[in-house]
């Protein structure tokens, strides 16, 4: 049985989900690959957070956690085992999220949608080499992501963050699972001797800044930009 349960000390934080889909893209989004022999990663320079209203304002305060509180896991979607234990641990929590309610056009909204079709889409899949990561904080899962050709070419098909979370005015709830995971994701593959990993980036922007490249377009010439 495969479990990567990792602890890391490095956590990026976005306030918006870091949500991909390989059927849903932007028109600022699109095929993106990052490099791992030449990949940086950093520690401690985002840590996860927190919101809490202040009595005497209102005012939303963030308050970083400073435990580095995240931890991993993998479900090996080829083994047996993996698959009962990701049927009973992460699947009804995807079609909790895809019952959520929020408003049309949300970041959240986007969230609820992502998480039934990855259900869907993994119940599907015939594809061999696939995993599902999950991010949990305080026992709760805070983010999935679906990735196949695991053992090749890791291809990041979905990452989701909970969306309750990113509900508009939400306190106390913690942000950034999303950015944890992809960060855990990358380590753990550069770890096991990956050089190159891909990705259906709808933030692409947020990710150039961060070291992936767009793919160049078929028959281009010249490398990606």
């Amino acid at each position: 049985m495969k479990f990567k349960n990792i602890f890391f000390g490095f956590l990026k934080t976005l306030l918006l989900a870091v949500i991909f889909y390989s059927g849903l893209l932007y028109a600022t989004g699109g095929h993106m690959f990052l490099d791992l022999r030449n990949y940086p990663y950093t520690n401690n320079d985002f840590r996860p957070y927190f919101f809490a209203r202040d009595e005497s304002t209102g005012d939303l305060i963030k308050i970083p956690d400073t435990q580095n509180s995240f931890t991993f896991k993998t479900y090996d979607l080829d083994l047996p085992a993996d698959m009962k234990l990701y049927r009973r641990e992460v699947r009804p929590i995807l079609r909790r999220w895809k019952n959520e309610d929020a408003p049309p056009d949300t970041d959240a909204d986007l969230s609820i949608d992502l998480s039934g079709q990855m259900e869907t889409n993994i119940a599907l899949d015939s594809k061999s080499s696939r995993e599902v990561h999950v991010a949990i904080y305080d026992d709760n899962i805070e983010a999935v992501s679906y990735v196949y050709d695991a053992k090749q070419t890791p291809e990041i098909d979905t990452i989701i963050a909970n969306p309750e979370g990113l509900l508009e005015g939400q306190t106390t709830i913690v942000k950034g699972g999303g950015s944890a995971l992809l960060e855990n994701i990358v380590r753990s593959y550069q770890e096991d001797g990956i050089e190159r990993i891909q990705l259906y980036a709808i933030e692409s922007e947020y990710y150039a800044k961060r070291g992936w490249k767009m793919e160049p377009e078929e028959g281009a010439c010249g490398g990606p930009s």
